[in-house]
Parts: structure tokens; C-alpha cells; sequence
């Protein structure tokens, strides 16, 4: 799987809305590739003794299931050396080798006391980790652990059961919270993408078959908002507007999805860094 990253995320331009008289400043994006993919099983009950899920790994691997993980003990360790999450007493790890996409069955007798609302701890967290054999050539950016937190629904808190956030650990010990990107289309409602819709839709991108810029109906869509992180506009309404078409946010920032030139003529095109609909926010 393969995700795209915001270069210099945390700037100024990130956190106020630009002029209407200055177009928005486009934000550069860098490759990230994750050898892990964690995702639950659709349409099946989710409780402590029974969370249905599918991995795959297309590198050797640790998997750990951390049940009632308090948040900030949770924090301490992602933000630590992967030989230290390994190593950590809070985590009892697995061995694996390389997979395609498998199905597991988590589950616990003693599900966690979590109290009232707001919590400080998660129900489950499930950590995916390369082996340290493998880790002695990798890039600065490889990533090297996929963290995932899974919310269980019960009486006391009645958000629905899913993975409510995912970290990515990169080798040079760089934390990143990997959000969805919302892309509108000509059929059905604007809605978030799993990875794999996501890259389906890039492959649209590519051989034509993309949705439409949702103002002036008529080029392909090709530049999504930030904070929004809808994907709405083309490259010619994106200077025309200063709030988001579909929520009204305001627009602080873009990303390109598709290599598309620039409306202005005296503008060189810039080359695609990536062309991937997931949005990798980095975590501070």
C-alpha cells in the first residue's frame, strides 16, 4: 500500500485561509510505501470476544494485540525506537512472515474496564512491526510499524465499532496519523475511501474514467482541499473560490492528485509527486 505525505505540514499557510485576491498555496507531496495493511471485516459484529479482521505484510513481521491500551502509555511508546516498542512490557509479541491479506479473530475473556466518557484508554490496539533483521537497509522514510486503534461499541459510549485512527513509525522515527481522503463523484454521495477504493480510484484518474469537478462539470476533478481533505475542485475553479464547495470550510491549502498543468500559462508545470488519494498527516 501507498500513501502520500504533506511536506512541511504545520506552516502558517496551514492554518489560516488565504486572500481571495492569492491563490492557494499548493502543498508538496513525497511517496510513502507501508508493507502492512490492517483493516476490519465489513458488516460483522465487533465485541471483545470476537474482532474480525484481515492483514497482510509483504515483509517479516511482529503482531501484538494491546487491549485497554491507556492513551498516554499508548503515546509513549509509538514515539519510541522500534527496538524499544519491541521490547515493550505492555506488548506481547507474534512472529510472521510475509502474507497476502489473511483472516484473524481477536478477542479477550477479560474485556477492559474503560469508564465513562471521555476515556484515557482505547479498547484495542493492534501493532504491526518489521522484524529487526530486516531493518538494516532501509531509507530514512521505510516505514517500519503500522499502529492501529480499534474502537469497540458498549453501553457507556455509542460510537459505532471501526478503526478509529492508524499511526505509521518510519525509520527515522518520524510518527504520522494516517487520515482518508473524500473524493466526490458523479454517482453516490461524497464519502471516505478505504485504501483500496482509493487506489481503484487513482487508476480511474489515469485511464479517464474520473469524476468531475463538482463546480463547472465538465473537466475531471484533480486538486484536493486542506483541511477539508475533499477532493473536488479542477485546476481552473481552485482559483476562483476560497471555501470548500461541499462543507464551506475555508481553504487553506491543496494537493495536486493528477499531473495536470496549472491554469495560468506562465506557470511551468510541476511534476507529479505522487498520485495517491490517501492524505498522511503528520502526527505532532
Amino acid at each position: 500500500m501507498e500513501v502520500i505525505g504533506i511536506v512541511g505540514e504545520g506552516g502558517e499557510a496551514r492554518g489560516r485561509a488565504w486572500a481571495r485576491s492569492m491563490p492557494p498555496p499548493r502543498v508538496l507531496m513525497q511517496r510513502v510505501h507501508i508493507p502492512f495493511t490492517f483493516k476490519l471485516v465489513e458488516n460483522l459484529p465487533v465485541s471483545y470476544s470476537g474482532v474480525e479482521c484481515v492483514v497482510s505484510s509483504r515483509v517479516r513481521y511482529w503482531r501484538a494485540s494491546w487491549w485497554g491500551a491507556p492513551v498516554r502509555d499508548l503515546h509513549i511508546a509509538l514515539w519510541a525506537a522500534l527496538p524499544d516498542i519491541l521490547a515493550c512490557d505492555h506488548l506481547s509479541f507474534d512472529k510472521f512472515g510475509p502474507h497476502e491479506e489473511r483472516r484473524l479473530r481477536l478477542g479477550t475473556e477479560k474485556p477492559p474496564a474503560l469508564g465513562a466518557p471521555p476515556r484515557s484508554r482505547y479498547p484495542l490496539v493492534v501493532v504491526l512491526a518489521r522484524d529487526l533483521r530486516d531493518t538494516h537497509r532501509l531509507r530514512p522514510d521505510d516505514t517500519v510499524a503500522l499502529v492501529s486503534v480499534v474502537h469497540i461499541r458498549d453501553e457507556q459510549c455509542a460510537l459505532p465499532s471501526g478503526v478509529i485512527a492508524q499511526y505509521l513509525k518510519q525509520a527515522n522515527g518520524h510518527l504520522s496519523c494516517l487520515k482518508q481522503l473524500y473524493v466526490s463523484g458523479e454517482v453516490g454521495p461524497v464519502g471516505a475511501l478505504d485504501a483500496v477504493d482509493a487506489l481503484d480510484a487513482v487508476d480511474a484518474l489515469d485511464a479517464g474514467e474520473c469524476a468531475l469537478c463538482c463546480v463547472c462539470a465538465s473537466a475531471p476533478l484533480s486538486r484536493a482541499l486542506l483541511p477539508c481533505r475533499h477532493a473536488c475542485l479542477c485546476a481552473r475553479c481552485l482559483p476562483k473560490l476560497d471555501k470548500c464547495p461541499i462543507c464551506r470550510s475555508d481553504i487553506t491549502s491543496y494537493f495536486c492528485l493528477r499531473n495536470e498543468e496549472e491554469p495560468h500559462a506562465d506557470r511551468k508545470p510541476r511534476l507529479a509527486l505522487n498520485r495517491r488519494l490517501l492524505d498522511l498527516f503528520h502526527y505532532h
